[in-house]
């Protein structure tokens, strides 16, 4: 059985919801880290920053799980779009140990991709990267999904 095309706005309005609520605590964390005044600054920001690669590649893949239902429409093209970038990503992380891979069905044009990133780069998001991407992403998702609810 093929999986949805669509989804509804409360599944999505409740991803989103875990989504802040998971930058949220990586902000807290992050925060409470630097707050703690007795710390070696420049071992604690190289941590940090291990931390927020780790945790917002680890967000993308879920993310991408989240929607792991969608599909393309039979015989449509890849676009290259917020979809299919998250898609690309997440299999570069799990499949490609964490290297951008090219995936002939996939295409992505760095200079249109939200993120800009070229194949073979490695894939390590920050925060705002990870913003970008899971707020076009959702933006998409949704747009497909009302168009095809009209």
């Amino acid at each position: 059985m093929p999986g949805p095309t669509e989804y509804e706005q409360d599944y999505i309005d409740a991803c989103r919801s875990r989504i802040e609520s998971q930058v949220a605590v990586f902000q807290e964390v992050a925060r409470s880290a630097r707050d703690h005044g007795d710390a070696d600054v420049s071992a604690l920001e190289s941590a940090l920053e291990s931390l927020e690669y780790e945790y917002f590649n680890n967000m993308l893949i879920v993310l991408d799980g989240c929607f792991a239902e969608r599909r393309r429409t039979t015989g449509a093209a890849a676009d290259g779009g917020a979809l299919d970038e998250v898609r690309v990503l997440a299999r570069s992380l799990t499949a490609n140990g964490g290297t951008v891979l090219a995936d002939p069905a996939v295409p992505l044009d760095p200079t249109r991709s939200v993120l800009g990133l070229e194949v073979g780069a490695p894939v390590t998001l920050t925060l705002q990267q990870y913003r970008r991407i899971s707020d076009a992403f959702l933006r998409e998702i949704e747009r497909r999904s009302s168009a095809t609810q009209d």
